[in-house]
C-alpha cells in the first residue's frame, strides 16, 4: 500500500468510527477522543485530517447526499420531486450547526490542496447528476433544449450559492427551505412544458 492509499484508508477509518459513534451516542455526546480510539489512531492523527468533529459530520453528510444521488438515478421518474425532497432533507440536516457550514466553506477554500479535493468531489457529484437529468429528458420530464451536463453544473452552482448566502446570514429561511425554494425555481425552468 503506497502512502496516498494509506492516508485514504486512515481517513476512512476515522469517518467510519465517527459515523458509528454519532449513530450510537449522538453527535454532541461523541468526543474526538472516542473517535480516535474507535478508529485506532492517535488524537494528533485525527487533526491531520479534520479540524473539528463538526468537519467530520459535514463530510459524512456530503457522503450520504452523494449516495442518495447515486441511488436516485436507479429509480424511475419523476425526478424533480425526489430531488427536491433530497435537497430539503440534506439542507435541514446540515443546518443544525451554522458554524459547521461556515467551517465547511472555509475548509474547501483553505489551500490549493483543499480546493483540488473539493473540485474532485464536485465533479463526482456533477457526474452523478448527469444520468438523472438524461433519464428525465428521455422520459419527457425535463426539457431537451438544455444539455444534461449544463443542468448538473447549474445544480452545483445553486447549492454552493445558497450555502454561501445562508452562512452569510443573507436569508431568513432555513437552509433546507432556501435550498428547496431555489431548486423549485430551477426545476420550474427545466421541466418540459
Amino acid at each position: 500500500m503506497n502512502r496516498e492509499e494509506k492516508k485514504l484508508e486512515t481517513k476512512n477509518r476515522i469517518l467510519e468510527a465517527a459515523m458509528c459513534l454519532f449513530a450510537e451516542h449522538g453527535f454532541e455526546a461523541t468526543t474526538v477522543a472516542q473517535i480516535t480510539e474507535a478508529a485506532g489512531v492517535a488524537k494528533g492523527t485525527f487533526f491531520n485530517y479534520f479540524k473539528t468533529k463538526e468537519e467530520v459530520r459535514g463530510k459524512l453528510d456530503k457522503l450520504v447526499a452523494i449516495d442518495e444521488l447515486i441511488n436516485l438515478k436507479d429509480k424511475p421518474g419523476p425526478y424533480a420531486p425526489r430531488f427536491l425532497a433530497l435537497v430539503k432533507t440534506l439542507g435541514d440536516s446540515m443546518a443544525v450547526n451554522h458554524s459547521m457550514l461556515l467551517l465547511s466553506i472555509q475548509g474547501m477554500l483553505a489551500n490549493n490542496q483543499n480546493i483540488e479535493e473539493s473540485k474532485e468531489g464536485f465533479c463526482f457529484i456533477i457526474d452523478s447528476l448527469v444520468p438523472i437529468f438524461e433519464k428525465g429528458q428521455q422520459t419527457g420530464e425535463f426539457t431537451t433544449t438544455i444539455p444534461a451536463l449544463t443542468m448538473a453544473h447549474i445544480t452545483m452552482q445553486i447549492y454552493m450559492g445558497v450555502m454561501l448566502t445562508w452562512v452569510m446570514g443573507m436569508s431568513e429561511e432555513s437552509f433546507g427551505d432556501q435550498l428547496l425554494i431555489s431548486f423549485q425555481v430551477f426545476f420550474e425552468g427545466i421541466l418540459k412544458k
